[in-house]
């Protein structure tokens, strides 16, 4: 009986060219770069959640102030420029910091300064003096 198999054929399993390795081994190293910086850019650019609140409230007498928020040390953080309308509270929701808050009015204007932890909420009311902080009950005698 003879074998089914032919000795005379030639080898079908090939090896890969140099050339081919050399491209699976730039890819390789091209995707492994772009991995590392993807992971590094969000690091880099990673911002604190906001987890804390400013509250600016205005008389309708204030209508029209501008307000601006600012970081007091020189942070990532752009400057949240608002205009207050009168009888309203805005809410604006912060990473925990120190803040430079600046109301222009053409009647009135505040610098108030401002210190925001985790989940603090920090008030600011143009109407009532002083209008850096919440208002605290003192001892009145009657």
């Amino acid at each position: 009986m003879a074998s089914d198999t032919p000795t005379d054929m030639p080898d079908t399993h090939t090896h890969p060219s140099t050339e081919g390795r050399v491209f699976v081994l730039i890819s390789i190293a091209i995707v492994a770069i772009m991995f590392v910086g993807m992971v590094g850019l969000l690091y880099w650019h990673e911002r604190p959640a906001p987890s804390a609140l400013l509250v600016l409230r205005v008389p309708a007498a204030q209508d029209g102030a501008i307000a601006t928020i600012d970081s007091k040390y020189a942070r990532d953080l752009s400057p949240v420029i608002t205009t207050l309308h009168g009888g309203e509270e805005v809410r604006i929701p912060l990473p925990p910091g120190e803040y430079i808050v600046k109301i222009d009015h053409p009647t009135k204007r505040i610098r108030a300064e401002c210190i925001l932890s985790d989940y603090s909420y920090f008030p600011i009311v143009l109407g009532e003096n002083p209008a850096t902080g919440p208002a605290t009950r003192g001892n009145s005698k009657r």
